[in-house]
């Protein structure tokens, strides 16, 4: 097993299999209308349109908002992908380390805005309470979220 540092190396194969709660997802559903899950399966896909394979989606093949949450152990890959062939969309990632390659390369430099809400975002497939680690929304080509959850949104100047 990977270490658990906040270092970028709990992004590991064990998490991969957390779920978006469903009712975080409707909340954010109800404003932006996904239309595309880009990282699901069919066990845990939130959309009616989704892929378990979306390095293969080609440049901007999809013209639905789409929605991310992405496998933890390839979540450098995916948010690099998901900037490069979407046109608008919101994703989830854990927010405990801004400083790391993912944030600083790929996050910051290309989202339009990052939501942190106050606490703990619940996940499920996971054991146990909550995650150890604090999560942040990402949009990318939509608005910031209206949603009933105490938080902070960043805008990024690019």
């Amino acid at each position: 097993m990977k270490g658990k540092g906040n270092d970028g190396t709990g992004n590991n194969e064990e998490r991969d299999g957390w779920q978006t709660s469903q009712e975080l997802f409707n909340k954010l559903n109800e404003q932006y209308d996904f239309g595309f899950d880009c990282c699901a399966s069919f066990e845990n896909h939130k959309c009616d349109n989704w892929t378990s394979d979306f390095e293969e989606v080609e440049y901007k093949q999809i013209h639905e908002t789409c929605w991310m949450n992405p496998p933890f152990s390839k979540a450098k890959e995916m948010f690099q992908h998901f900037f490069k062939v979407i046109k608008s969309g919101v994703a989830i990632y854990r927010c405990d380390n801004m400083e790391t390659k993912i944030w600083q390369e790929d996050i910051l430099k290309l989202a339009d805005w990052i939501f942190i809400p106050k606490g703990r975002i619940s996940y499920e497939g996971k054991v146990g309470k909550g995650s150890r680690f604090p999560s942040a929304l990402i949009g990318y080509n939509v608005p910031p979220p209206k949603l009933d959850m105490e938080g902070t949104i960043l805008k990024v100047w690019k």
